[in-house]
């Protein structure tokens, strides 16, 4: 299988975010390479612009810092998608709530997204799962699966 490279990528904008996630976090790149099994020359290349990411590395390294890809990669999202808890406090009772009902109690708020997930994450999220979900169908999902009430495929 060929690697994808990420062209948008190599802008200073990744480098800055790769940056200020890795090594403004106190990481050290011997550390990023043993977490993320990507060795330390090529981190060096991606810190610095030298090299485009590609996108299973851009997924480690993601996972790594607990940020969401999308976000590092091209600034789209949230920068960090909600642990379980963030969710357990003021969404628990979302756990319980279908869709449908969950869409109904946002709407009502004047709302047309859950706090926690917005839309684009949701559309860049398409594929990362085996099945593709209507937008509250999916919130439904992953806040089931953050408090282990779903299964994770």
């Amino acid at each position: 299988m060929s690697q994808i490279l990420i062209n948008s990528c190599s802008s200073s904008g990744f480098t800055n975010r790769l940056k200020l996630c890795l090594y403004g976090a106190g990481y050290s790149r011997h550390a990023i390479s043993v977490g993320t099994g990507i060795p330390e020359q090529v981190l060096a290349d991606y810190a610095n612009g030298s090299t485009q990411p590609i996108l299973p590395d851009i997924e480690k390294i993601a996972r790594f810092i607990q940020v969401n890809p999308a976000w590092l990669a091209f600034r789209i999202g949230e920068k960090k998608l909600p642990s379980e808890a963030e969710l357990s406090a003021p969404y628990l009772t979302d756990a319980s709530l279908s869709p449908e009902q969950l869409e109904d109690k946002y709407r009502q708020a004047g709302k047309n997204e859950h706090p926690l997930f917005n839309k684009t994450t949701w559309a860049f999220s398409i594929g990362e799962d085996d099945t593709v979900l209507e937008y509250w169908a999916w919130v439904a999902f992953r806040i089931g699966r953050a408090l282990g009430q779903r299964p994770s495929h």
